[in-house]
């Protein structure tokens, strides 16, 4: 018969910021870390610490003692500090793809600096698990992961039920849709069930007679797993004497004061594999009441998660390609500058942060920091920009202008950029003489032409004079005024990867104005649209036949939840715009296309019922159990919709106006999806997902929501989406709701936190785009490479004056490859040796091929290496896969 062993980890679960601000848990963090050291060197027995599976930890405390680093190295060589491998502990759900490699490719990165990595996936309080982590765990050379979410339900304080496992034990296999497995071990009795471990002999009897029997209930194995620890747990001192007495009083049992890779092992060494069932694919607690999901973190301050997105689009579609294109052109590679604006950017991607399910101070610290991130990845984006028009070959006449697009396939656009004409500066006339100067010149529009000639149509919107200045590289800064005007334009084929140069021809006659009609349709080849007089809208699509009618009702509902989760108001009062007659006009109408207003008036509840949920809040009641209704005195909410179909537009663009000064309330919009159905699918990290419309037996919440990246389609419609990660399906597929505000007051969870910012009293802009479409075939399809290419950024620029040598192409395409569909393009890089990094994932069922021009090795997710010289890949269902330049 084995013993018993029961490891003890060491560890103090770090969010960086959530009900205390930063630098209040910072200088915690210090005092923990400080205590931490003292006990490494000195205590016998007090052997290891776990460092929570996150290397910003460590960076916070090198902050404030830098002089620590070598001997934080030194406890790290000596096995003794236990970090690595992610940067921090990310929301899986609400960050991207590639911001998930990066994040583990910096961790990593930071962690063998230090000289060892704990080479476990840990995932220990991640909101919910996306399927693809088994794959991403074993391309890094990762064959266990620990979790604490996703699999059996858990209740208020993590409490953990018998009803509905999915695994029988806490051990078991996870597989991903691609079919990469990996050994998961659940921490069923959360990671703070070897906590405050007694020293006194009585007290430590209760305590290991109640949790040894709590993990035996789970274990599959006789290796046991006691985590030490908690949120921002001080670490106990008195560890060493308090084993001693455990090891007294159980004999049978062997106490060791243990890390992960040694539990690992020793779980994969007495593993009974055919005992362990094998869970599937993301991992949301779908078998569970549903009420403590936390999915609707996904739509709290959704402010914060559409700044998000821009940035990630913004670094992964233009910073990290226009730097590939421009070290091409001799300019270095900016490594180090894009993993500082990354690691910036993760700090807000925390899963207490970016889930922004914490007080307001840390919330508000973080939209400094989304600027900051815009800042950094803006200078590198314009940088490179202007480095490579210096040196692209142009034509003698009109002004050229290169837009820089990297969606991954060819597509058309609608671009907007701001142009100078008639600079005069300050060094050639007194600054003050500039402005009347310029006014005296004749009106001018302009004619814009590809660089073969062909004429683009374009609307010119004059912008006056403006001051402005250069930065030269070798000079005093140049200040000018100059002529400025808008151009909008539409380019039917930018390049799938690279840049193309236009040209503006000033001339002299000005169009005149068009007078917009009074219809409320728009058409082009692809689409109809037809507006109706309650402000909701009729698509037909022209190509396919088909058509959903209703679209775009707005749905306003009572929300005395929290940060964490929705719970409708005890009333169960819904305000919708199904007869409302809104407001409606034509704001534009040009050779580009029509743009369609709707103003919405609705009158909804101020708020939730003062008194009552005041009471509900101070009590901690929990949310599934709160009554509180609306209040009975209305506010009226102001909602402006645009409605703009473009002369190439294959989808209707939608933007959406809030200014939001109502409390406790949810705000969705509506689309009926012209059909039944069991299932839809949903973008998500590295693959598109199918999820059943109706819930397991267990769930008890009467909403489903959802959490998705990029788009969402059920039945005919399909809704892609600019930072909008939240919806619902209803149970026979026939609706789909996108929350575009929920508006509440508290953090929730486990204590009075309140957190009124929250209540999102601003104006709220939501961007989104709704295309018809079969639902069923969205995975075997162009959909989803085409959705990834619509949502990704354009970068158009103005060529400045260059004496440089023109040396470079007036167009280029750098994507040299031909991928059938199903493969989405997600990133186009240089890996730290500067070798080229090109990377898919596959959303089809079936292998599909990808064709490129150039040699490519294979690698794996952390670029690292390469196998084979090859031109042609078969790319298996569901597989992520990086090519490397050779």
């Amino acid at each position: 018969m084995t013993r018993k062993k029961a490891h003890i980890i060491s560890h103090s679960h770090w969010d960086r910021e959530w009900f205390l601000p930063l630098e209040s848990l910072r200088f915690k963090l210090v005092t923990l870390m400080d205590e931490v050291e003292g006990l490494l060197d000195m205590e016998a027995g007090f052997n290891h610490f776990h460092m929570d599976g996150q290397m910003i930890m460590l960076e916070d405390y090198l902050a404030v003692k830098p002089a620590k680093r070598e001997k934080m190295k030194q406890l790290v060589a000596d096995g003794k500090l236990r970090i690595g491998p992610w940067y921090m502990l990310q929301d899986a759900f609400l960050t991207s793809g590639e911001a998930n490699i990066r994040n583990l490719q910096y961790g990593l990165e930071m962690a063998k600096e230090f000289g060892h990595v704990e080479k476990i996936g840990y995932f220990p309080d991640t909101f919910g698990l996306y399927g693809q982590v088994p794959q991403l765990m074993s391309q890094a050379g990762f064959d266990t992961v620990v979790f604490g979410r996703g699999v059996n339900p858990t209740g208020f304080n993590n409490q953990v039920f018998d009803s509905a496992f999915a695994s029988k034990y806490s051990e078991m296999f996870w597989e991903s849709p691609d079919g990469s497995k990996v050994l998961g071990i659940l921490l069923a009795n959360w990671y703070s069930n070897g906590n405050e471990i007694p020293v006194e002999k009585e007290e430590a009897k209760v305590f290991w007679d109640k949790k040894l029997a709590d993990v035996e209930r789970f274990a599959s194995t006789d290796e046991w797993l006691f985590m030490n620890g908690c949120d921002h747990q001080p670490v106990q001192t008195d560890l060493a004497e308090a084993l001693e007495v455990a090891k007294e009083l159980y004999p049978d049992v062997d106490f060791i004061h243990s890390h992960f890779e040694r539990y690992q092992d020793a779980v994969k060494q007495s593993l009974e594999p055919e005992k362990l069932q094998t869970v599937y694919g993301e991992l949301t607690s779908q078998q569970s009441d549903g009420w403590s999901t936390l999915a609707n973190t996904a739509s709290s301050r959704i402010y914060l998660k559409q700044a998000n997105e821009k940035m990630e689009r913004l670094l992964e579609r233009l910073a990290e390609p226009i730097s590939v294109i421009a070290s091409d052109a001799g300019v270095p590679y900016p490594h180090e500058y894009l993993a500082f604006a990354w690691k910036l950017l993760m700090e807000n991607q925390i899963h207490d942060s970016i889930t922004a399910c914490s007080l307001d101070e840390v919330h508000r610290e973080m939209e400094v920091r989304f600027e900051k991130v815009e800042q950094v990845t803006m200078s590198l984006i314009s940088n490179a920009a202007r480095k490579l028009t210096e040196q692209i070959t142009i034509a003698e006449t009109g002004i050229p202008i290169t837009i820089f697009h990297a969606g991954g396939v060819e597509i058309a656009k609608t671009i907007e950029i701001e142009l100078e004409t008639d600079e005069i500066h300050f060094s050639e006339m007194h600054f003050e003489q500039i402005p009347d100067e310029l006014a005296k010149l004749p009106a001018q529009t302009f004619r814009l032409e590809t660089s073969e000639g062909v004429e683009i149509p374009v609307v010119v919107e004059p912008l006056g004079i403006n001051f402005n200045y250069d930065l030269p590289e070798r000079k005093f800064r140049d200040s000018y005024f100059a002529r400025k005007y808008k151009l909008t334009f539409i380019v039917e084929n930018l390049p799938a990867v690279g840049y193309e140069t236009l040209y503006a021809h000033a001339i002299s006659e000005v169009e005149p104005e068009v007078e917009p009609s009074s219809a409320l349709t728009m058409e082009n080849r692809f689409l109809k649209v037809e507006v109706a007089a309650n402000g909701t809208y009729t698509l037909f699509d022209k190509m396919s036949g088909i058509e959903a009618r209703g679209l775009g009702a707005y749905e306003d509902v009572g929300d005395i939840g929290n940060e964490y989760m929705f719970k409708e108001a005890g009333d169960k009062l819904r305000v919708d715009t199904l007869q409302s007659k809104p407001e409606m006009s034509v704001l534009r109408e040009d050779k580009l296309g029509k743009t369609i207003i709707i103003r919405h008036e609705i009158e909804i509840p101020e708020s939730a019922s003062a008194a009552a949920f005041a009471e509900e809040k101070r009590r901690l009641v929990w949310h599934p159990e709160r009554q509180s209704p609306r209040s009975e005195k209305r506010i009226i909410l102001k909602v402006a919709t645009e409605l703009t179909l473009n002369k190439h537009d294959k989808q209707l663009a939608v933007r959406v106006k809030i200014v939001n000064n109502a409390d406790d309330h949810r705000f969705r919009v509506l689309f009926p999806t012209g059909v039944t159905c069991e299932t839809h699918q949903a973008g998500s990290v590295f693959e598109v997902t199918t999820r059943p419309n109706k819930q397991a037996k267990e769930w008890t919440n009467p909403t489903s929501d959802n959490r998705k990246q990029a788009f969402v389609t059920s039945g005919n419609v399909l809704i892609a989406t600019h930072g909008l990660p939240e919806y619902e399906v209803s149970e026979n597929g026939d609706k789909l709701e996108l929350t575009l505000l929920r508006a509440v007051s508290e953090i929730g969870d486990w204590g009075d936190f309140p957190a009124y910012e929250a209540e999102c009293h601003r104006e709220i802009t939501a961007d989104f785009y709704v295309f018809l479409t079969d639902g069923s075939k969205a995975i075997n399809s162009e959909l989803p490479a085409e959705v990834n290419a619509l949502l990704a950024p354009v970068y158009a620029t103005q060529h400045k004056p260059s004496n440089k040598a023109k040396t470079l192409p007036e167009n280029q395409n750098f994507a040299k490859w031909k991928a059938a569909n199903g493969l989405v393009f997600s990133t186009f890089k240089l890996a730290k040796d500067n070798k080229r990094i090109v990377r898919f994932y596959q959303t089809a069922t079936e292998p599909t091929i990808l064709q490129t021009i150039h040699t490519w090795g294979k690698s794996t997710i952390l670029e690292e290496t390469s196998i084979g010289q090859e031109k042609t890949f078969t790319v298996r269902p569901n597989e992520i896969i990086t090519l490397k330049g050779v």
